[in-house]
């Protein structure tokens, strides 16, 4: 009965979905008002791209005559007119270039529609991201498959396994990478992960969702001996099992947005990436309307990393209409950004390593104990070189601070560049590692998703101390969407505060050690504000909602089914420690 109820509540989502593609509205939650996504843009001048040398389907590189009919569209834009680059439907080849992260940049540039028509982008380079935009307003790319060959990663099959030499054999499927290509040793992060036999994309239950492997020898064509140093982590790999090796190179996405305005990614599907899909920073209203991150037919992956990854907009990002599937780190991340304080010189002067604007909002925090030191405007600001400011507070801080450029020492975070005013609505993700969205910002709301088949929380609202990212997420409504099965790798099944929702503040656990990560701990500060989840309905793993750490925050008027695959050992439907002015009611 609880599964059938499940499936109404299922088709009657999708079906009103369907219906509701680009019928735009503004919520109410928001602290700064923001435009409706840019879908169109006036255009006098049709400009075609094979006028400047690219032909589909000729296998030849078409990157220089893109960027070169780029540059025409930049000069029109200096008469004051809008510009539509017509792609010819067709496969355009793009190989390397040797200094650039992305293979086709757009900078300072203004008013230009990019119509795709259905064309396809192969990308030669599996280290390369597509395309970066750069100080540019009002700048639409539409309708464009985007894939690469060769993959920046491999799929196989594990066809033995020696725990006594800390080894499994696996062998890669016909038609995808070999274990010997360059890029698996120039990548910046190489490792795998094990995937369920059934579904595309999804992790294998109850396995670990990462093993770390560049021990690699050759046995045989296509069948490499892979050495894992963890017998704990070996212990989960059998004859049989579906094995993703990735070669991730960080911040070379499919779409990077920086410094930009009105940016549109409109019905763009991609494929695979060597990174993540979307990449941001420092941006004011950009959106991605009707796009998918999914796997081709045959394939087990799709994105190396973040499928959206965004840090410190103005305004963040409107997101509605699209898919994210196959994806192996995050579908969405979005975080504040941070100034490491070099110095303090008096109870309201600082020394920040960041941009900083008179009027900005910074909110000082200390990770050592996870408390909150105060809350302050900036009323002055000073460039002082080499990426320094120095700032003026409006209030003193009252306590000496410990500065320094670590994750250990006092960090600024601003809070009016927090991404604010996201929207993140009608979407689905779908069958993937870790989580569906991490939240480490404010004011945005969050509603009829579908969230399904993902190893970890649907949504995770904690601060990043132990990355020294973050900040605090405030302000956030979650409303009217499905929760299916989220939650079944072996990190999850052992986390105390596991759920389909997990909010908690944290804290540096270990001050001492000198390796890389210091461990977090829950906090006792109630840094979380006015989280409002409503009308949602879970079917659940271990639990619904883990709620820790916050105040004022409401969760309403939800429907809480345990799932049948549940593989925890207990349940429950709502963890709740340490709030204040908490409402639950259901």
């Amino acid at each position: 009965m609880r599964k059938s109820y499940f499936l109404i509540i299922l088709c009657y989502f999708f079906s009103s979905n369907a219906t509701a593609q680009y019928q735009f509205s503004l919520p109410d939650n928001f602290r700064k008002q923001r435009n409706l996504p840019l879908i169109d843009i006036p255009t006098s001048i049709d400009v075609k791209l094979s006028d400047f040398g690219a032909v589909p389907n000729d296998g030849k590189n078409d990157a220089n005559a893109i960027i070169k009919a780029l540059n025409f569209c930049k000069k029109v834009s200096l008469t004051g007119t809008g510009s539509k680059l017509i792609f010819t439907k067709g496969t355009y080849d793009l190989f390397t270039n040797k200094n650039k992260s992305h293979l086709i940049e757009l900078n300072n540039a203004s008013n230009i529609l990019i119509e795709g028509n259905g064309a396809e982008i192969i990308i030669h380079d599996p280290l390369k991201g597509f395309f970066s935009v750069f100080k540019s307003k009002n700048i639409i790319v539409k309708d464009l498959f985007i894939d690469y060959d060769p993959l920046p990663f491999t799929q196989g099959k594990v066809v033995a396994v020696d725990l006594k030499q800390r080894t499994f054999d696996f062998k890669v499927d016909e038609g995808f990478p070999s274990l010997k290509s360059e890029m698996f040793q120039k990548a910046s992060r190489v490792w795998g992960m094990l995937m369920d036999p059934n579904i595309p994309g999804k992790l294998k239950n109850r396995a670990p969702n990462l093993y770390k492997a560049k021990s690699i020898k050759e046995l045989s064509p296509n069948i490499f001996r892979i050495k894992i140093n963890s017998l704990r982590l070996l212990k989960h790999i059998e004859v049989g099992d579906l094995y993703v090796h990735l070669a991730r190179s960080n911040g070379k996405t499919i779409f990077k947005s920086s410094s930009s305005k009105n940016i549109t990614y409109l019905n763009v599907t991609s494929y695979s990436s060597p990174a993540g899909s979307y990449s941001a920073f420092n941006m004011e209203e950009w959106n991605i309307i009707g796009c998918q991150v999914k796997m081709k037919t045959g394939r087990i992956h799709s994105a190396n990393a973040d499928c959206v990854h965004v840090n410190g907009g103005t305004f963040g990002p409107w997101i509605e209409n699209s898919l994210f599937e196959g994806y192996s780190d995050d579908a969405i991340n979005m975080k504040a950004t941070k100034a490491h304080i070099l110095e303090q010189r008096s109870a309201t002067e600082l020394v920040v390593k960041q941009t900083v604007k008179k009027g900005d909002i910074i909110r000082i925090f200390n990770p050592r104990k996870g408390i909150l030191i105060g809350k302050f405007e900036v009323i002055k600001n000073k460039f002082l070189g080499n990426a320094k400011m120095l700032i003026t507070l409006d209030n003193p801080i009252g306590q000496k601070l410990e500065v320094g450029s670590t994750k250990k020492q006092d960090i600024a975070y601003l809070d009016t560049k927090s991404n604010e005013s996201f929207v993140i609505r009608n979407n689905t993700f779908r069958n993937a590692r870790r989580y569906g969205i991490l939240l480490q910002n404010s004011f945005g709301i969050i509603e009829r998703n579908v969230f399904e088949n993902l190893s970890q929380s649907a949504i995770s609202i904690n601060n990043g101390v132990d990355w020294g990212e973050g900040f605090i997420a405030h302000n956030i409504t979650i409303n009217q969407n499905i929760f299916n099965n989220c939650g079944y790798d072996a990190t999850y099944l052992k986390e105390y505060n596991a759920a389909a929702i997990r909010m908690r503040v944290t804290k540096l656990k270990d001050l001492e050690v000198t390796r890389k990560w210091n461990g977090v701990e829950t906090a006792d500060w109630q840094g979380l504000e006015n989280i409002i989840i409503t009308n949602n309905t879970f079917l659940y793993n271990r639990r619904a909602i883990s709620i820790e750490c916050t105040v004022n925050s409401v969760v309403k008027l939800n429907k809480f089914i345990r799932n049948s695959k549940d593989l925890s050992k207990d349940s429950e439907e709502i963890l709740q420690k340490n709030n204040s002015n908490l409402i639950i009611e259901n």
